[in-house]
């Protein structure tokens, strides 16, 4: 089996990002846009672990998508190469990265702007309905 990871940037003003398409303000409670997000439940997650990035050594949040999770973000995908995508889990904007090459394993790591509580409450929400550890 390949792995792949998929590096998704955060920060704090990832609210005000646009998603390439003119006049899109992105809502992650609004009405679903399909093929400019992917919106994540914890079903979606098979595991997230909270870790360190390895050239900021700042907080990450790795993770590990479910079947359903990754055939969410391979549709979403689609046609985004070179493009921004939105990023929501349970109706909050975690990111809004620009999909650089097509990722066709179900790793993924979240990392910028997160203090360690931060990434820490994240990885719990993600993993309330998987069974994995709660905490790091």
């Amino acid at each position: 089996m390949i792995w792949a990871v998929l590096l998704l940037i955060t920060g704090p003003d990832v609210q005000e990002v646009e998603v390439d398409e003119p006049g899109y303000e992105h809502d992650c409670s609004g009405q679903p846009i399909q093929n400019y997000e992917l919106r994540l439940t914890p079903s979606d997650i098979s595991s997230a672990e909270v870790g360190f990035g390895s050239y900021s050594n700042e907080p990450v949040l790795n993770i590990v998508f479910s079947e359903t999770g990754y055939a969410k973000f391979a549709s979403v995908q689609k046609g985004r190469l070179g493009k921004r995508f939105a990023l929501c889990f349970e109706g909050r904007l975690l990111s809004v990265p620009i999909l650089n090459e097509y990722i066709y394993g179900r790793t993924a790591q979240i990392s910028g702007g997160f203090t360690i509580e931060e990434a820490t409450e994240l990885q719990i929400q993600m993993n309330k309905n998987n069974g994995a550890p709660a905490g790091p």
